[in-house]
């Protein structure tokens, strides 16, 4: 009876100690699906992408514009009918890859990019040249180009012939949307739509994706 409680003392102190113990340990992160920062021997996929734009102007039978609508929204004659795009609008890296964007705004005065449920997004990325060179950074600004709107610039925007370059490691196997908040419209269900909630316009919504295998 001795050793038996002898015994179980024992085996009380060492699971107390050993609930202790983990106690004390931190609880494990969850690895973000993508890291701002690559790792030093993660492989570089580089892709280049150009912010366009489709559009048109819809005309009758007889070639004169005529009122149409667009996703349910009443638009008046000779109005332009615009959708925003990246090109390539799918991204295919492999997990622990280290993705690097060049994006080019080609079409639009100006546009950001965030990659939806991560920290990555254009907000304070380096706008480089046509060889690499950092020629400043995507951060609230005066429009460099005086010919066009708006004239001051939110973190993150950049504008027509600007490359900005953004930069992560793929970590987790999924889908991320990487959309220009900009020319989209998200919904309370987090939708992407092209018109906003007073039914203005944005040209979007404007989205890509990017598929890390694994």
């Amino acid at each position: 009876m001795f050793k038996q409680t002898l015994l179980l003392g024992v085996l009380g102190v060492t699971m107390a100690a050993m609930q202790s113990a983990a106690a004390a340990q931190p609880a494990a992160k969850k690895a973000a699906g993508l890291s701002p920062k690559c790792t030093a021997n993660a492989p570089v996929r580089e892709f280049l992408v150009v912010a366009g734009e489709w559009d048109t102007v819809p005309k009758g039978k007889d070639g004169k514009p005529v009122a149409y609508n667009d996703r349910g929204q009443a638009r008046a004659a000779n109005s332009k009918l615009e959708r925003y795009s990246f090109d390539p609008s799918m991204i295919i890296v492999k997990r622990g890859d280290c993705v690097r964007l060049v994006i080019h705004d080609l079409k639009g005065d100006h546009h950001n990019v965030t990659i939806e449920g991560t920290e990555i997004g254009t907000e304070g990325a380096p706008i480089v040249d046509d060889a690499g060179k950092p020629l400043g950074k995507a951060v609230a600004r005066a429009n460099p180009n005086a010919y066009e709107g708006p004239d001051k610039l939110k973190a993150g925007e950049f504008v027509r012939g600007e490359q900005v370059t953004l930069t992560f490691q793929a970590n987790r196997p999924g889908t991320y949307r990487m959309i220009c908040e900009v020319h989209t419209f998200i919904g309370p269900k987090g939708e992407l739509r092209g018109y906003d909630d007073k039914g203005k316009p944005v040209q979007g919504p404007m989205v890509g994706y990017i598929s890390v295998l694994p």
